[in-house]
């Protein structure tokens, strides 16, 4: 979209100023790639500078933004130094592209990424977060004179998602194991690394997954940080990565051993990007799924259903409560450690959504994680598949605050107590 010339030092401008921002950006993952034209159809070279400032929530974070630019001079990118204020109109971040050249009757295109990285690698804020950014370009000759240019353009943000599929209604303490999908799927055009795709379980619980040859590989399960915190399980390892376009579908197996209580429990599936301290970073999660356990005398259930149980969109992160401080990602997407789960299906196209505006809250004292927004189909009446969703107590405890994807609504990572 081009912006009308403006007036400059009393003369008709003769630069007009052309963008293609991305329609949208991940939350929490890499920057993505446009650009912007600036043209001169006046009669002389001149030398301009490309100011560019983001607004985006109140909420928003330190580290959130990132913008580089590819210098003309030598290819490479470079970042742009960005400051942050905060207003009561949100928070902007603002930089300037120095001395670009355009010569008479000319176009310079200028290649650009923007991300919202919520943080610096491996310390990922915690809270914070928006659902969209708006992007102010502006070309000037003397930034003290009003803008030659400029453009506003709206950037969505969108989240990569978690889900759990086909997790049967009861499990039997002490008895086989019951198994289900795990689905991790980025639809954003933004690249994630240092990414922790993490189930968490009850204490009584074993969690396997399938390999490549189809082998069962037991997972190390990784203490919460308050004592009655669940146990979580890195499914693709700690610091995995997923390209834009990704999905990676892990079949899974949990089995609870003989001294379970019997009553229900919960499973639980959330994302971290660039994790400090275990479970301590940009947060994503979706709908838990509850299972029945039986005692151990009772005859072990027969397979497991073929429905899926409905998980829960949202944004990162959990925008609403979501990230608070530091960590921008981007960097090349790492591949899944040896000997991680195998995706049943994966793809990851070679092209390379966010969080609930702003404030910052505090962990609901409700015993079970709400999500916004989820979709909750019923149950074919052949089958039944465990409980999922918002209004189920669950099993699980997280002493933690999540982030909500664009348009996808809130959701809280909290305390929960497993009830007998």
């Amino acid at each position: 979209m081009a912006a009308a010339p403006v007036a400059f030092a009393g003369e008709p401008s003769h630069t007009s100023l052309s963008v293609q921002a991305p329609a949208s950006v991940g939350f929490a993952g890499g920057p993505v790639e446009f650009t912007e034209d600036i043209t001169n159809s006046g009669q002389e070279s001149t030398g301009y500078h490309l100011e560019l400032r983001t607004v985006t929530d109140v909420g928003t974070p330190p580290d959130a933004i990132v913008i580089d630019y590819r210098d003309p001079a030598d290819g490479t990118w470079k970042s742009v130094p960005l400051g942050m204020t905060r207003t009561s109109g949100g928070v902007v971040y603002d930089g300037t592209v120095l001395g670009l050249t355009v010569p008479a009757g000319r176009t310079l295109k200028v290649d650009l990424r923007i991300g919202a990285p919520m943080g610096l690698p491996h310390d990922g804020a915690t809270n914070g977060g928006f659902r969209s950014i708006a992007l102010h370009s502006a070309v000037v000759v003397d930034p003290h004179e009003p803008a030659q240019a400029e453009v506003t353009s709206t950037i969505k943000v969108t989240s990569i998602t978690s889900s759990l599929d086909h997790v049967p209604a009861t499990a039997v303490a002490g008895g086989a194991p019951v198994e289900f999908d795990a689905t991790l799927d980025n639809p954003t055009p933004s690249d994630y690394t240092n990414l922790g795709n993490v189930l968490f379980v009850d204490r009584y619980a074993t969690v396997q997954v399938r390999t490549a040859d189809g082998a069962w590989r037991t997972l190390d399960k990784v203490a919460g940080i308050a004592p009655d915190d669940p146990y979580g399980v890195y499914l693709q390892g700690r610091d995995s990565g997923l390209r834009s376009g990704g999905k990676v579908v892990a079949r899974v197996r949990v089995s609870y051993d003989a001294k379970t209580p019997a009553g229900t429990t919960t499973l639980g599936p959330c994302v971290f990007v660039n994790e400090g301290l275990p479970f301590r970073g940009t947060t994503k999660c979706a709908a838990h799924s509850t299972i029945q356990v039986l005692p151990a005398a009772t005859k072990t259930p027969g397979p497991s259903p073929s429905s899926s149980s409905a998980p829960s969109s949202s944004s990162a992160p959990s925008a609403s409560s979501a990230p608070s401080a530091s960590s921008a990602p981007s960097a090349p997407v790492s591949s899944a450690p040896a000997g991680a789960a195998v995706p049943v299906s994966a793809s990851s196209p070679s092209a390379p959504a966010p969080a609930d505006p702003s404030t910052t809250s505090t962990a609901p004292s409700t015993p079970q994680a709400r999500v916004a927004d989820a979709a909750q189909p019923a149950a074919p009446s052949s089958v039944q598949l465990a409980s999922t969703g918002a209004d189920h107590t669950a099993g699980l405890a997280v002493g933690g605050l999540a982030l909500t994807a664009a348009g996808a609504g809130a959701l809280w990572l909290r305390r929960v107590l497993r009830r007998a």
